[in-house]
């Protein structure tokens, strides 16, 4: 679902330049969206908008009405908005002007976004932040108000797979009538700019907004990056993103969550030579099963119950990932979320359900592709999701 409502901390709309306020509010209305005051105090709320010729919210929220008179922090806040405004908390954006602001958002797993002129938030403290409240339309103009679409996606008991756009799809960037593909981004590392940001940055915030959009970004979730060939060694053009972009989600980035122990050969430079040299390539399920593990650190109970995203910039029919979700369902695991950037090949995705014992802490030196059933996964596919990125990248340009 697209975002339905927004949750405006009453600093937001007191500071600032007050025609761009209304303009904000306007925008809200005009669009069909609900919002939503925060006071710490109660409030005349009639008189206060009259007075400054704002329209009046769907819903009020002040520390009178929170049950226990919680204070801002508490999820008790959103989930009183969200009763009020009859949404999911997923169907939120919240705009906010203080540490509390940001707390209470992160607390619920609530996207936000920080208004800079109605006071500052701290480095340590990563938000999404605008200067103007043009810019809090804008935003959601880009990323909130479709339906999240995706190239490709399928689901499975306890995981779902997501990939947000076809490998071979070719989009515009800032360059005049230059295109760039997403291998040039996150194979090749090239800088590529969409107006005034980077594309990786476009794409994989696409990729986390449309998590969230579904309401599978869960608050308290962690995230990781599936490990390259070499130990040690992710894509960093993943990592350099996810590590700080997971703060926007009140999640937590795992560097270590899954290890690479032994070197493995490069599957995407494998399968390349297959094709150049006219034969199959030498890519199976134990590649993964005998070289990739979870961290040691996490034995025990620390991953029961949780939520666990795993990024990847390509799948092909799903080996990696889909040995993810085996490693980390073994280790307690309740969801498991598949993000892929790109897909290669046909709208399907192999699923490896293991025939011997998994051990998820130590490499399974033993496991042989004999040792797993594959399963085809047809996979959902809507064409639909290449025109939105398009739509998406023509807003950066313009």
């Amino acid at each position: 679902m697209p975002v339905r409502a927004l949750i405006i901390d009453y600093k937001v709309l007191e500071r600032g330049d007050a025609a761009a306020n209304r303009a904000l509010l306007g925008w809200i209305t005009g669009q069909g969206l609900d919002w939503c005051l925060f006071t710490t105090d109660p409030l005349d709320v009639a008189a206060w908008c009259a007075a400054h010729r704002y329209p009046e919210p769907s819903a009020y929220v002040h520390r009178g009405i929170v049950p226990g008179g919680r204070n801002r922090g508490s999820t008790a806040w959103v989930d009183e908005a969200a009763g009020q405004l009859r949404v999911q908390w997923h169907e939120l954006l919240y705009v906010g002007s203080t540490v509390l602001d940001w707390r209470t958002a992160g607390n619920a797993g609530v996207l936000y976004v920080h208004a800079l002129w109605a006071g500052r938030l701290s480095a340590r403290h990563n938000a999404i932040s605008v200067s103007a409240p043009g810019e809090v339309s804008e935003f959601a103009e880009a990323f909130l108000l479709d339906e999240p679409r995706w190239a490709f996606q399928g689901s499975g008991d306890g995981w779902e797979l997501r990939c947000l756009l076809p490998a071979s799809v070719v989009l515009p960037c800032s360059a005049s009538g230059q295109m760039f593909r997403l291998q040039d981004v996150f194979t090749y590392e090239r800088p590529v700019e969409i107006g005034d940001q980077d594309a990786r940055s476009v794409l994989m915030l696409s990729a986390l907004v449309n998590v969230y959009l579904e309401g599978l970004m869960t608050g308290g979730a962690w995230i990781c990056v599936y490990p390259s060939s070499s130990p040690g060694r992710v894509s960093e053009q993943l990592q350099a993103f996810l590590e700080p972009a997971s703060h926007l989600f009140h999640n937590y980035y795992r560097e270590d969550l899954l290890v690479r122990a032994v070197r493995a050969p490069d599957t995407s430079r494998e399968r390349a030579a297959a094709r150049r040299e006219g034969r199959r390539a030498q890519v199976s399920i134990a590649t993964q099963a005998t070289t990739v593990h979870v961290g040691t650190n996490y034995r025990g109970r620390r991953l029961r119950g949780k939520t666990v995203i795993v990024a990847d910039d390509f799948t092909t029919h799903g080996m990696s990932l889909s040995w993810a979700q085996t490693l980390l369902d073994m280790a307690g695991v309740e969801q498991v979320i598949l993000l892929a950037v790109g897909k290669y090949g046909s709208a399907h995705h192999t699923s490896y359900a293991p025939l011997a014992q998994v051990e998820p802490f130590q490499v399974n030196e033993e496991l042989a592709e004999r040792d797993f059933e594959p399963d085809d996964v047809p996979l959902e596919r809507d064409s639909r999701a290449e025109q939105q990125m398009r739509d998406r990248i023509a807003l950066f340009l313009a």
